[in-house]
């Protein structure tokens, strides 16, 4: 059997709130703002659907979603585009704000912390002194299946 690794390569995303930290692999690209073309239909967490590499994929607003507040849209904002594991969708889209920044995560560098956590969040930790949110992608996932026909 093989030997697990002692850390993965991680990003701290800029959310509105908490930062997200994820598996580098949960992210396929980083883009620039833009609004959808397509306008929402449907949940408020749903802010429309953006074309990226020839395929229509929904942007979400995590914050809503979760929630937990208004659409918030700073000046830094970009779309990060997240693989799916599940579902029909490959991938989608959320609202960030600004650029992720790399991080090795080691098990012995995340402190779980008793934060009540949303719908949409797994759970807070400790990593290095910041306070971050590991976001339940299974949540937003079976969000997105209610999407699709």
């Amino acid at each position: 059997m093989a030997e697990l690794p002692n850390d993965i390569p991680g990003l701290l995303i800029p959310m509105h709130g908490r930062p997200w930290l994820v598996p580098n692999i949960v992210v396929a690209e980083i883009v620039p703002l833009r609004q959808p073309d397509r306008p929402a239909q449907g949940p408020e967490w749903l802010l429309g659907w953006i074309d990226w590499r020839d395929e229509s994929i929904p942007l979400l607003s995590f914050e809503k979603l979760n929630d937990s507040s208004q659409v918030t849209i700073g000046p830094d904002a970009r779309i990060a585009v997240i693989n799916t594991v599940t579902g029909k969708l490959k991938f989608y889209a959320v609202i960030i704000q600004g650029i992720p920044r790399q991080s090795r995560i080691g098990k012995e560098d995340l402190v779980e912390e008793p934060v009540e956590s949303g719908p949409a969040e797994a759970m807070y930790v400790q990593m290095g002194g910041d306070l971050a949110v590991i976001p339940d992608l299974d949540a937003i996932e079976q969000a997105l299946a209610g999407l699709m026909p």
